[in-house]
C-alpha cells in the first residue's frame, strides 16, 4: 500500500515540480533578455515583474481551491459538483483579473508619489502598460491546471510550460532586442512576450481538455453560489499564507538592503537558490492536496492519512540532497552567480556562503512545512494553517531575524536564522496539525460535505 501511495504522489509530483522549474526558467530568461539594455531596464523590470507576479499569485491562492475540492467531488464520483466547481473557479479568475489590472494601472502612478525616480517610474509603466493582459491568462492558467491536477492528469501541463520556455526566450529575442523584422520594444516587449506567453499557455490547456475524451474531460457547469463560497471559503486563507510567505521574504530582503549592497546581493543569490530547490517539495505539496482530497472523496479517511505522510517522507528525503549540497559547496553555488576571481564580488560571495550554510540547515524543514501545507488542503482545512503561518513567518521568523540581526548584532546571518527558526516553528506546527486532523476524531468530519453559506 505505501509503494502503491508513493507510486500513485510521484505521478502527480514529478510533472507538476517540473512544471514549475520551467516557470521559474522563463523569468530568467527575461530577465536575460532584458539585461542587455542595461541596468535601469533590469531594475525596472524586475520590480515590475515582481509587482505584477506578486498580485496575480495571491489572487491564484483563492483558486487554488478548485483542486481539492474538484478532486474530493472526483473522489466521490460526483462529477456534476467538479463541473460546477470548474466553472465557478473560471468565472473567479476573470472577476479577480480586473483588481489585478486596475492596481497594476495606478501602481507607476503610486510609485511616483513614493518618491520614485520619474524616469524609472516611466520604465516600470512601460512594463506593466504590456504584461497586465496577461493576468486574465494567468488566472485561467491556475484553474485549468487546478482542474487537470484533480483528474490526476499533470502530464498536460508540464508539457505546455516546458514548450513554453523556448517560446517564450524567442519572443523576448525578437521584441525586446528588435529581431525577425519585429521593432525593437525594448522593456515593453518583455511585458508583451510574458502576456502572449500566459494566453498560449491557457490556450494550450483549453486545447488539451477539448481533445479529451467526452468521459473523462474536465467540463465548466453552470455554478451556484455554493460552489463560489467553497472556494471563496478555502482559498481565502491560501491567499493569506502566501501573502504572509511572500511578504517577509520581500520584507527580509528590505531589511537586507539596510546592511549594505553585498549583504542585499547575497540575499539575492541564496534565495534565488533555494528557490530552485524548494520546486520540489512543492510540487508534492500540490500533488498530495489532490490525493488526499480524492480518498477523502472515495470515503477513505485511512488513505488519504497514508497519502499525507508518504508525502511528507518523500518531501523531507528529497530535501537532504540540496541540504547537502549546499552545506558541502557553498562557494561553488556562488560561483555560478558571481565570477569569484573579481575582487569585488569576495564579500557578496562571503556573505552568499554563509547564508546557504543556514539554509541548507532549514531545507528539510521548508519542504515539510509546504508538503504539510498541501495535504491540509486535501481536507480543507485552510484557516488554523493561515494562522500557524502568521505566526511562524512573522511573531517568529520576521521578529526573530530583526533581533538577531539589529539588537544583537549579527547582520545578514541573524536575518537568516530568523527565518530558519521561522520555518521550523511552522513545519513542527503543520505536521502536528496534520496529525490530529487525519486521525479518527478528525477525518470522520473532513469528509463530510461543506455547508451551503446562508441565503
Amino acid at each position: 500500500m505505501i509503494r502503491a501511495e508513493i507510486r500513485a504522489t510521484l505521478a502527480l509530483a514529478a510533472p507538476l515540480a517540473g512544471a514549475n522549474l520551467a516557470q521559474m526558467a522563463m523569468g530568467l530568461t527575461n530577465a536575460i533578455m532584458v539585461g542587455h539594455l542595461g541596468g535601469a531596464s533590469l531594475a525596472a523590470a524586475g520590480l515590475g515583474s515582481a509587482l505584477y507576479f506578486t498580485l496575480v499569485m495571491i489572487c491564484q491562492g483563492v483558486l487554488i481551491a478548485v483542486a481539492p475540492l474538484a478532486a474530493h467531488a472526483i473522489g466521490a464520483d460526483d462529477r456534476p459538483a467538479a463541473d460546477r466547481i470548474a466553472g465557478a473557479g473560471m468565472v473567479l479568475a476573470a472577476v479577480l483579473a480586473v483588481p489585478v489590472f486596475v492596481l497594476l494601472t495606478i501602481a507607476p502612478r503610486l510609485l511616483t508619489l513614493l518618491g520614485y525616480d520619474p524616469v524609472l517610474a516611466a520604465d516600470i509603466a512601460r512594463y506593466l502598460s504590456a504584461i497586465r493582459w496577461g493576468a486574465p491568462a494567468f488566472l485561467a492558467f491556475a484553474v485549468l491546471r487546478a482542474m487537470l491536477s484533480a483528474a490526476a492528469r499533470v502530464r498536460a501541463v508540464m508539457l505546455v510550460v516546458l514548450l513554453a520556455v523556448p517560446a517564450n526566450a524567442l519572443l523576448n529575442w525578437a521584441w525586446v532586442l528588435g529581431h525577425l523584422g519585429l521593432p525593437a520594444l525594448g522593456i515593453r516587449g518583455s511585458g508583451c512576450s510574458t502576456a502572449v506567453i500566459q494566453w498560449l499557455m491557457a490556450l494550450g490547456l483549453a486545447g488539451y481538455v477539448l481533445m479529451l475524451r467526452a468521459r473523462s474531460r474536465p467540463r465548466f457547469g453552470k455554478p451556484s453560489r455554493v460552489e463560489f463560497g467553497r472556494i471563496v471559503r478555502v482559498g481565502l486563507p491560501i491567499s493569506a499564507i502566501l501573502a504572509l510567505e511572500v511578504g517577509v521574504f520581500n520584507v527580509t530582503g528590505v531589511l537586507m538592503g539596510l546592511l549594505g549592497a553585498d549583504a542585499l546581493g547575497a540575499h539575492q543569490l541564496a534565495i534565488n537558490f533555494a528557490s530552485l530547490t524548494f520546486m520540489l517539495p512543492l510540487g508534492i505539496a500540490q500533488a498530495v492536496t489532490v490525493r488526499v482530497a480524492f480518498e477523502l472523496g472515495a470515503g477513505e479517511p485511512a488513505a488519504a492519512r497514508l497519502a499525507g505522510f508518504v508525502a511528507l517522507a518523500l518531501g523531507g528525503g528529497l530535501m537532504l540532497a540540496p541540504s547537502v549540497l549546499m552545506l558541502a559547496f557553498p562557494w561553488a553555488i556562488a560561483g555560478i552567480y558571481l565570477d569569484l576571481a573579481d575582487p569585488g564580488n569576495r564579500a557578496t560571495a562571503a556573505i552568499a556562503a554563509q547564508l546557504l550554510a543556514i539554509a541548507a540547515l532549514f531545507q528539510v524543514f521548508d519542504g515539510l512545512q509546504v508538503i504539510a501545507i498541501g495535504a491540509l488542503r486535501g481536507y480543507r482545512d485552510t484557516a488554523v494553517p493561515m494562522l500557524i503561518a502568521a505566526f511562524g513567518y512573522w511573531g517568529v521568523g520576521f521578529a526573530g531575524g530583526w533581533a538577531l540581526a539589529f539588537p544583537l548584532g549579527y547582520g545578514a546571518t541573524g536575518l537568516w536564522w530568523g527565518l530558519a527558526l521561522g520555518l521550523v516553528v511552522v513545519a513542527l506546527l503543520l505536521t502536528l496539525r496534520l496529525h490530529r486532523r487525519s486521525s479518527g476524531a478528525y477525518a470522520g468530519a473532513a469528509v463530510a460535505e461543506p455547508q451551503p453559506m446562508p441565503g
